[in-house]
Formats: C-alpha cells, structure tokens, sequence
C-alpha cells in the first residue's frame, strides 16, 4: 500500500515462536487486502476490474464486494463528495503515479475526465457478489477506504487469536482493543496540519475505537501563489478551495473512518460539518485562520467521547 504499519499487543507471556506466528497472520491479512484491492499491483482484483473494458456483471472476492458497498454508501450519504472513480482527475492534476505535468489541466480537459468518473456508475449485487460498470472505461481506486479495511481486518484477526488488548496503525489510519500496557485508554495523537514538521494539536484516549485522519497539509504543490491540494472535488474535478486543514473521524470501524474522513475533506468545514452533525459522527475539524493558526471544532458526538 505504499507505507508503514505498526502493531502493539499486550500479553502476559509470550515465546517468540508464538510472536513469529502472529507477524505472519498480520502479514497475511496485510497481503490479501493489497492483493485484492491494490491498484499498484496488475494482478489484484481490483486492478483487472479497471482493465476489463466488460459492462457484464464481474464476479469479485466477498471482502472487496465489501468495500465496495461502503464506498457506495458514503458515496450517497456525502452526494458524490466521496468518489471511488475520482482517480482520473486526481492523476491530471499531477498527485497521481506518474510525474506532474507542467501545465495546469484546461477546463475542457477537466470537463472530459468527469464525464468518465461516478460512482453512480457502479452497481453492486451483493448476493451473488458482483459488480457492474454502466461506463466500461470506469476506473477506480480504493486508497481512500482500503488502509481502513484492512485495519479492522488486522485487528478482528488478533482478537479472533485472544489477543483482546491491541493498537494496529497502518499510514496513519488507526484502531484499538482495549487497553494499553498500563490499563489505560490508548493514548493517540492528532497532528497539527504543519508543512514545518511533525507536531501534536491533541492526544486522545482511545478503547476499542478507530480513528482516521484526512488532511491537506502533506501532499499539495503551490503553482501562480495558489495552493492546490491533492483532495480533489470529484462534483467539480478541481482541488478543493476551502480551509479545513484536516478532519479527524473516530468510529468502530476504520474503513468507514476511512472514507468518512475523506469525504468531509472534500466538503470542507462548513458543508462537512453540517453534515457530520446529521449523521451523528463524531468528527474533530482543524480550520486554518487568517492568523495562521488552527480552530477546533468537534462534533457533539465527538464532545461526548472526551
């Protein structure tokens, strides 16, 4: 996936045959997710559906059917904020694989790319574990849901061996079980949106939680004195223009922090905190002012955890 992973585990005892044994079960689960979901990897399932130029329903894994299915749902709930597709527009503006472009994209350039994004394009049928592509060209691309996935399948892992006290970290992307060495709640930190270097805005405690963090802060360029960020709107193909720095999402699951994280980005600290208060998230809101500094702003269901 293109990044790091961390595990912790609290145990009484343990051999290091047996701490062997469980590297291997988290490699597993790491593996089986980038094998079905990585875009990078040709052979992943994920990765032949883009190439399959078929409009005819395509047989995919249970776990990627999965996924699929919540992108879809984010996808409606945020109104296309979240787009799995968006992918084509992400690669024109230069914060794709390839190396940037010179120039910016012209708008007719930009106009073409939609016509070959959306999520609506995609039908899923999760009973016999299909999905179809109304638009053959469709391409689409899980990194903004997947870390999350395959977060919670690490850690239902671990706790499917006992392993019942646990942190599993991956590119950021986090979830805990249970408690910490000490008997506390997990301590986790939020950055502060710098470009200067890593620092905490805040440290949580987190039990049998997740938390996902969406920013702008590590992955834009500046062309003409305007900041483009690699968040880009899928409703307009452009980088989003507002000031929400970054946007923090904790819930028992991973992916759907995940994705819910990405899509407030995109909709910014107003229409993204309108809509965490009415799906009831609990979503924690970095705003840049004027001054340079950072506002918090926390959902209710946010306050309540802490």
């Amino acid at each position: 996936m293109g990044t790091t992973f961390e595990v912790k585990l609290v145990a009484r005892k343990i051999s290091q045959c047996q701490l062997e044994i469980i590297r291997q079960e988290i490699l597993t689960q790491l593996d089986d997710v980038n094998g079905k979901m990585s875009t990078y990897l040709s052979s992943s399932e994920i990765s032949r559906l883009n190439r399959s130029r078929e409009t005819s329903p395509q047989r995919l894994s249970r776990k990627t059917i999965t996924v699929l299915a919540e992108a879809r749902h984010i996808s409606t709930i945020t109104q296309g904020a979240f787009d799995i597709t968006v992918g084509p527009l992400v690669n024109i503006w230069g914060f794709g694989p390839e190396s940037r472009s010179q120039k910016t994209p012209t708008p007719e350039e930009i106009l073409e790319l939609t016509f070959q994004t959306g999520w609506e394009k995609i039908e899923l049928n999760k009973f016999t574990s299909t999905v179809r592509k109304s638009d053959p060209s469709l391409y689409c691309d899980l990194s903004a849901i997947a870390k999350g996935y395959a977060v919670d399948q690490v850690s239902a892992a671990l706790v499917q061996k006992n392993f019942l006290q646990h942190m599993v970290e991956l590119g950021g992307e986090i979830k805990t079980s249970g408690r910490n060495l000490s008997g506390k709640p997990w301590k986790i930190a939020i950055e502060r949106p710098s470009i200067q270097g890593r620092t905490l805005q805040r440290i949580i405690p987190l039990e049998s939680l997740a938390i996902a963090t969406s920013g702008d802060y590590r992955n834009f360029y500046q062309e003409n004195g305007v900041r483009l960020s690699h968040t880009i709107d899928p409703r307009t193909g452009h980088p989003v223009k507002h000031s929400l720095a970054s946007v923090s999402v904790i819930d028992v699951s991973c992916m759907r922090a995940d994705g819910y994280a990405t899509a407030l980005m995109v909709l910014g600290e107003t229409d993204g905190y309108r809509l965490a208060m009415e799906h009831n998230l609990a979503a924690l809101f970095l705003v840049r002012t004027l001054k340079g500094s950072f506002l918090e702003r926390e959902t209710p269901a946010f306050q309540r955890l802490f």
